[in-house]
């Protein structure tokens, strides 16, 4: 009888693995009715494959967790913790994880320590944590070697140890986890606990970049547009921005518009570099809404319109960017798409002046000469004002 069960389970294993999964299902119907716990797994498992069956794969799960399996153990905590087909409990998900953990399973022990970091239903313990990450990263999880090599470059949970973050970011980035790979980018180009090395850097973003990750996207793009690692290549570093972008990446829009806008690495097109600077814009990106004010006061790629300019200025200039703040103090002084205020140009350029902007000492100066002591001293006072509400955004915003 072991012998037919083992060998029927092994077709149906062949067959799943082999992504048949409705040749599969039938082989592992019969043996999961007869209450082989392996079968009642690997059918919640099909069932979920095939036709997203969360009702029935959770009750075939729940059948094998009842018998001890680990892995139906996992995967039904897994289930109430994210609420996927189920009422969400995650005390219950705790109970299951930890009896999987116990056992030895990888993802078990992962997902119990995720609880533990998140405070999840149990008293935050980080150090309780990094425990469960390390079981789960003995066991090849390549997960749980990013997770806990994080943990050792930021010293959460664990003393900071750079050497062992490392080592760590360097085998699950091996094994293709792409947080570990853009990690290990990170501490490569900062030189951070580990000799800077822009080559390295790239090749880790790179990899991680092609696997989909935005944030190593936007990097790669960013070495290929600055030369650093690899000669300057304008041409991938909008392509490589062209796939933040299309992950929501508001920064990676803007400097794919600012390509666009110079012809760098793309054709010249003022109307998608406008198109780029609004979706960025629109998202609260004070780069491109300077970007977007420029192109409607140069009326390039879209109709020239001083008060749209004056707009996208005024928002970017209340949320600290030096040059929109001297480009609404033009428009101030010249009363274009706005009511001419010296005092508010005034008060404009100062801000702007204050972090450096050669065009707002300018502004200021020429002002200076225009201007009584009288309002000169109101245009202070409201720098003063404006510094305040653009300090207090900034704090608010985090």
């Amino acid at each position: 009888m072991t012998a037919n069960l083992d060998e029927s389970r092994h077709k149906a294993r062949r067959l799943y693995d082999r992504g048949s999964y409705d040749m599969a299902e039938k082989l592992f119907q019969p043996l999961a009715e007869s209450g082989d716990a392996e079968s009642q797994y690997y059918l919640g498992e099909t069932l979920l494959l095939r036709v997203y069956d969360y009702e029935n794969a959770i009750a075939w799960w729940r059948k094998a967790a009842d018998q001890g399996h680990a892995g139906a153990q996992s995967n039904l905590g897994y289930m109430l913790t994210s609420g996927l087909g189920i009422e969400a409990n995650p005390a219950e998900a705790i109970r299951l994880f930890r009896a999987a953990a116990q056992k030895g399973h990888a993802e078990a022990q992962y997902n119990l320590g995720a609880m533990y970091d998140l405070g999840m239903s149990v008293r935050q313990d980080r150090a309780e944590a990094a425990a469960w990450f390390a079981r789960a990263a003995g066991n090849g999880l390549e997960s749980a070697k990013a997770i806990l090599g994080y943990m050792y470059a930021h010293g959460e949970g664990v003393a900071r140890n750079i050497e062992k973050a490392k080592n760590l970011y360097l085998e699950a980035a091996e094994m293709g986890d792409i947080n570990a790979q853009y990690n290990l980018g990170i501490m490569c180009e900062h030189g951070d606990g580990v000799v800077k090395d822009y080559a390295e850097a790239l090749f880790w973003y790179q990899q991680a970049a092609e696997l989909g990750h935005p944030d190593a996207q936007l990097c790669a793009a960013t070495m290929y547009e600055e030369g650093l690692g690899v000669g300057q290549d304008l041409k991938t570093a909008a392509k490589f921005y062209e796939m933040a972008a299309r992950n929501g990446s508001a920064e990676a829009r803007t400097c794919l518009g600012a390509l666009y806008a110079k012809g760098e690495g793309v054709a010249q097109d003022f109307a998608q570099a406008a198109r780029l600077f609004r979706a960025a814009a629109e998202e609260g990106h004070a780069r491109a809404r300077n970007n977007l004010g420029a192109l409607y006061d140069q009326g390039l790629g879209v109709d020239q319109d001083d008060g749209e300019a004056a707009r996208w200025f005024r928002a970017a200039a209340e949320q600290g960017h030096p040059s929109a703040q001297f480009n609404l103090g033009q428009l101030l002084r010249k009363g274009l798409g706005v009511e001419q205020d010296f005092i508010a140009a005034y008060a404009w350029a100062t801000l702007a002046a204050d972090s450096g902007n050669q065009g707002g000492m300018i502004l200021r100066t020429g002002m200076n000469e225009v201007m009584t002591r009288a309002d000169i001293d109101r245009a202070r006072k409201l720098a003063k004002e404006l510094r305040e509400k653009v300090r207090a955004a900034k704090d608010a915003k985090g």
